[in-house]
């Protein structure tokens, strides 16, 4: 914004703060008496309207606003860190905490993005093979199908039966062997460090897998039965013969708690359901973990080959595919630059996870493991972001649960490194969440002077909050930030109200990094000497109808809560 513009800006804000103290003085002259006097005395002094509340305008500097935020009393005790770096002007606006550790929650998931823009690019594609030893003869496979996973972590079941849909177009209708399912470019270990703190069957901490489908979760919808004391009705999406469903909800005049978790049952999954559901309810939807990744699309591929109209006879089994094996078909993901998007704006572990692991098997080798992505993350850190190693734990890629440490000023200078890097800088900010519009912060910084001018990571975990992001204020700078907050005592809520009475400050700082705020002046009851002249006009209407044209409220300036 030009030197013209902000002082034009500041000239009309100065106008309507006028028009304000106006209203306040005409609002004294009304409570003043019939003959302009004094007030009205006894009986009539009581049926006195109160005094009108005008709205003043004033500038505030950006760091006492700022300041004024994290001393809140709610965070009394609590662990607190902010930064704040511009991006145009290359210093840092405000720093509380910088160089402290705490628990950066999903926030982690901007680290391990970011590396795999810069070290896989963009246009990295994962991929899904299939073999046969021979061609198809008279549309028949003669021995085994080779089905080789390489992590793909948007293999879905729509593009499942995509896959068997092409097969079929090969002119493949039989399969005389077993199906083989090849996930050795994953090691065995299947569940993130951290995992082992949380025993439940959510989704939110899905096992990884070289071959996985649907974020490896499985849908339940349950609906109630025909009347009371009736099974509830449960339907499995994607219907795959990998679960055996062992279902006691029952139908009642009002729904009870409904308990659902997964079991291992051989290499399948059992699904157990509890509780009742009342006769009148539409209907729930959960999600669930399932427990053998692999298996669980061996049996969902095999489903979808019948479906497509090949004939299955044989079994499923794990294996390996032949070097001398002949490659049939590559199913290949969305492009990494679409991916990212699904993992930070809907903060999704299992696709963070499988980026990590899939960083160590390209940097490195195969098989890909959580160290190999510890390793290469920690390199890139270092070499690419100028961020030692030792100075933080990232033991893995998505933030779940309490084993990862970092600081404010680290994650500013990821966000800073991923600015310069033109390359890759779109990618990375349009994965990220924009304010009041998308992903994880799509009901918050609704008002209109802050839709859309943040560019945003959230974090969540038990006691943990977290945000972290780019901010274009209204002053026309960008800017970096991250701020995290733990251990408190109040409510979830009631942090993150704070995190985004700071982030929403920051967007509406002016280019000399002053934010206005409104306040209220109500006047003082004191004697009116005389009648009261108004020197600037009205500010709306006076009368029944006054406020109808929410005058009080500057255009434009969001009021913000408390």
């Amino acid at each position: 914004m030009s030197i013209t513009s902000r002082v034009t800006l500041r000239l009309a804000l100065s106008s309507v703060a006028l028009l304000a103290l106006g209203a306040l003085a005409l609002a004294r002259h009304a409570a003043a008496g019939p003959d302009g006097g004094t007030p009205a005395q006894g009986a009539d002094a009581a049926a006195a309207p109160p005094a009108a509340t005008a709205v003043a305008l004033q500038f505030r500097p950006l760091l006492a606003v700022l300041s004024e935020a994290l001393d809140d009393p709610l965070l009394s005790g609590a662990l607190v860190a902010a930064r704040v770096e511009s991006l145009s002007r290359g210093d840092t606006l405000f720093a509380h905490n910088p160089d402290l550790l705490v628990n950066p929650a999903s926030v982690t998931k901007v680290f391990t993005t970011a590396a795999a823009l810069a070290l896989l690019h963009p246009d990295y594609r994962f991929k899904t093979e299939v073999y046969a030893h021979h061609e198809p003869d008279g549309g028949e496979i003669k021995g085994p199908l080779y089905l080789k996973g390489y992590g793909d972590p948007f293999l879905v079941n729509e593009r499942l039966t995509y896959l068997a849909a092409e097969l079929h177009a090969l002119d493949i209708r039989k399969i005389d062997g077993p199906i083989v399912l090849d996930d050795s470019y994953f090691d065995s270990i299947s569940e993130g460090p951290g995992w082992s703190q949380d025993d439940s069957s959510r989704p939110y901490q899905a096992l990884m897998g070289a071959l996985s489908l649907n974020f490896n979760t499985v849908a339940l919808l349950i609906f109630p039965g025909e009347k009371p004391g009736a099974e509830a009705r449960v339907e499995i999406v994607p219907d795959s013969d990998h679960f055996k469903l062992d279902n006691r909800i029952q139908t009642g005049n009002r729904t009870r708690r409904i308990r659902l978790e997964t079991r291992e049952l051989g290499l399948r999954t059992r699904i157990r359901a509890r509780g009742q559901i009342g006769k009148n309810h539409p209907g729930f939807r959960y999600h669930l973990r399932v427990l053998h990744p692999t298996w669980y699309m061996g049996h969902s591929f095999r489903m979808a080959l019948r479906r497509a109209g090949i004939k299955v006879r044989r079994s499923l089994r794990r294996g390996t595919v032949p070097r001398w094996a002949e490659l049939l078909y590559t199913l290949r993901s969305p492009e990494l630059g679409e991916l990212v998007r699904k993992v930070n704006k809907r903060s999704q572990n299992f696709m963070a996870e499988q980026l990590l692991k899939t960083l160590g098997a390209e940097l490195l080798s195969e098989p890909a493991s959580w160290p190999k992505g510890q390793r290469v993350l920690r390199a890139f850190l270092d070499e690419e972001v100028g961020i030692e190693p030792g100075t933080y734990v990232l033991h893995n890629g998505s933030g779940l649960n309490d084993v990862n440490r970092v600081t404010v000023s680290q994650t500013c200078a990821l966000l800073r490194y991923m600015w310069g890097r033109f390359d890759i800088r779109a990618d990375f900010a349009a994965s990220l969440a924009v304010a009041g519009a998308d992903g994880t912060v799509g009901n918050r910084f609704t008002q209109p002077a802050l839709t859309r001018t943040m560019r945003l990571k959230t974090g969540s975990l038990e006691r943990t909050r977290a945000l972290a992001g780019y901010v274009h204020t209204q002053g026309g700078e960008d800017l970096a930030f991250a701020i995290f907050i733990a251990r408190y005592d109040c409510r979830g809520y009631e942090a993150v109200r704070v995190i985004d009475r700071f982030a929403s400050a920051l967007a509406r700082a002016d280019a000399d990094r002053q934010v206005i705020e409104q306040t209220e002046v109500t006047p003082a009851p004191e004697t009116i000497e005389g009648p009261v002249r108004a020197e600037v006009p009205l500010v709306g209407p006076v009368g029944p109808d006054e406020g109808s044209e929410a005058a009080d409220v500057p255009v434009g300036e969001p009021v913000l809560a408390p």
